[in-house]
């Protein structure tokens, strides 16, 4: 079953259940999906698409959040977070960072002709699929790069 598929049967389960907030949340998210599709001329979008999708909607809540802080307005808060964290179900699960250290220390030594921390990082965000934040690849890279 792919993410999409898997979105849908969540959206039944929790209508059948009466969960109201996490369903607006999903039915938000089948939204985005389908308008992307469209953007796209109607080509259905794969999983990693559609987790690059969530971790976009995860990030502007989370920016969302911040001005709601500086407004104080608890509600919206609140909202946003639950929104986050119905999204971020649906995400791989991370690496830590001892996980991510391994990864990029194993393609380092594999290719020992490479001596510039751009194709590195390309190659072990391709590699890892959404599973590690691409900006803590590029700090452990550059860190690496810099011995």
């Amino acid at each position: 079953m792919n993410l999409k598929e898997k979105i849908n049967q969540d959206i039944i389960l929790n209508l059948k259940a009466g969960n109201k907030e996490k369903l607006e949340s999903l039915r938000f998210l089948m939204a985005q999906i389908k308008d992307k599709e469209l953007e796209m001329g109607r080509k259905e979008l794969d999983d990693e698409k559609i987790i690059s999708l969530i971790k976009g909607l995860v990030k502007k809540n989370e920016e969302s959040i911040s001005f709601y802080k500086k407004a104080n307005r608890q509600e919206l808060i609140a909202k946003c977070d639950l929104d986050s964290k119905i999204l971020k179900g649906y995400l791989p699960k991370m690496l830590s960072d001892e996980e991510l250290e391994k990864e990029i220390k194993k393609l380092i030594i594999s290719n020992p002709n490479i001596n510039q921390p751009g194709p590195i990082i390309g190659m072990t965000i391709q590699k890892l699929g959404g599973k590690a934040d691409s900006k803590k690849v590029s700090q452990i890279v550059l860190k690496h790069f810099k011995k």
